[in-house]
């Protein structure tokens, strides 16, 4: 394979220099451009060879600098619950049983994506709170260590082949609660009318994330950790986000830093509310950084507001329905108004708009490469 290389100056920067530069704050030979197109989303919509193409091999023929995710398995132990499921007729059904009365969730189907999306939470009541303490109680995580040496040995490898390796973890606990277990407005309820009840499952939560965290920061299996939280203030308040999100991001963030990884946060909705906020917590990169109308940011309002945050994004859904002329203009002007050209990373933000062919999503990853 063919090591992607550049110049700045009389530095010669490879694909994994170019990322970690910018990431870092450093000066670049460009702004790295990266696609989120190697999923089931966009690529069920494409015609072949597009469609059954993988991940590496479809990124590098958009021109795109190269990323792969990589983790150690984690196997989890939960001592107090027994979860049964069933899936019939595109429809998934999951039971779990705790001490304290049997929870049931739902999800559907959505062939178009080859995705599942919630359609029944499994808390809905205080009873049902109840119960889900017992989901994260004692919770005991290990990791497989064959396992996780094939892991070690396979970033190993993707280094050798120049490619920026990404692992992560899921929500913290409030967002899962709006996304996974309650809902949004059931969240709500459930934080005002229990408030005692609410903060003691949280915190229960926040112990089994840590738990987890320390099993899998043992093994040095990717150069960056992602905090997946789909944070938006269409979901939650500034208010929320302050009291139950900044603790417990800052502790994750602060354990991946120890861990010698750099801690990514994915935020994927509307921040313009809580740009400060996210700026004094220890991740020192934010992805998914969607532009209006999508999202309520600028790739220059995050870089004055958020001095030290690394940004990976800077378009959005609706602005690649636009011609690649429309595209490509919009995010220069936009460049044009930032501080500095650190700290910038341009992407699709979010999955790329299955409407946006292959052929056009090149022309514009080209196009981005040159400003």
């Amino acid at each position: 394979m063919t090591t992607l290389v550049a110049e700045i100056g009389t530095q010669t920067l490879t694909n994994r220099e170019r990322i970690l530069g910018a990431l870092r704050g450093e000066e670049t030979d460009r702004f790295p451009v990266w696609l989120k197109m190697a999923n089931r989303t966009w690529q069920l919509s494409q015609p072949a060879p597009y469609r059954a193409m993988e991940a590496l091999d479809l990124l590098r023929a958009a021109g795109c600098d190269l990323m792969a995710g990589n983790s150690a398995p984690i196997g989890a132990r939960h001592p107090h619950v027994r979860q049964t499921r069933e899936e019939r007729d595109g429809i998934r059904r999951t039971v779990i049983a705790t001490p304290d009365g049997d929870l049931m969730k739902e999800q559907r189907h959505d062939p178009t994506t080859d995705s599942w999306h919630p359609s029944r939470y499994p808390v809905r009541t205080a009873e049902d709170l109840r119960a889900f303490r017992w989901v994260y109680t004692d919770t005991r995580y290990r990791v497989d260590e064959a396992k996780a040496q094939d892991a070690v040995q396979r970033r190993r490898r993707l280094e050798s082949h120049d490619i920026f390796v990404n692992g992560g973890t899921s929500t913290s606990p409030l967002m899962e609660m709006v996304e996974h277990v309650c809902g949004p407005e059931n969240t709500v309820y459930l934080l005002f009318d229990e408030p005692g009840l609410f903060r003691e499952v949280l915190a229960i939560m926040h112990e089994d994330r840590l738990r987890r965290l320390e099993a899998a920061l043992r093994y040095p299996v990717s150069d960056t950790y992602w905090l997946n939280e789909n944070t938006s203030t269409t979901l939650i308040s500034p208010g929320m986000f302050e009291e139950f999100c900044v603790p417990h991001l800052t502790a994750y963030g602060n354990a991946i830093l120890a861990a010698g990884l750099i801690p990514v946060h994915h935020m994927c909705g509307t921040l313009h509310a809580l740009l400060e906020r996210i700026d004094a917590l220890p991740a020192t990169v934010n992805e998914a950084f969607t532009t209006r109308p999508v999202g309520d940011v600028s790739l220059a309002e995050g870089r004055r507001r958020m001095p030290s945050k690394a940004l990976i994004g800077g378009t959005n859904a609706t602005l690649w329905l636009e011609p690649v002329e429309t595209i490509v203009a919009t995010v220069a002007e936009d460049l044009a108004r930032c501080p500095d050209r650190r700290r910038i990373f341009l992407s699709s933000a979010g999955v790329l708009p299955p409407p946006v062919s292959f052929e056009k999503a090149r022309r514009v990853v080209d196009a981005l490469k040159n400003l």
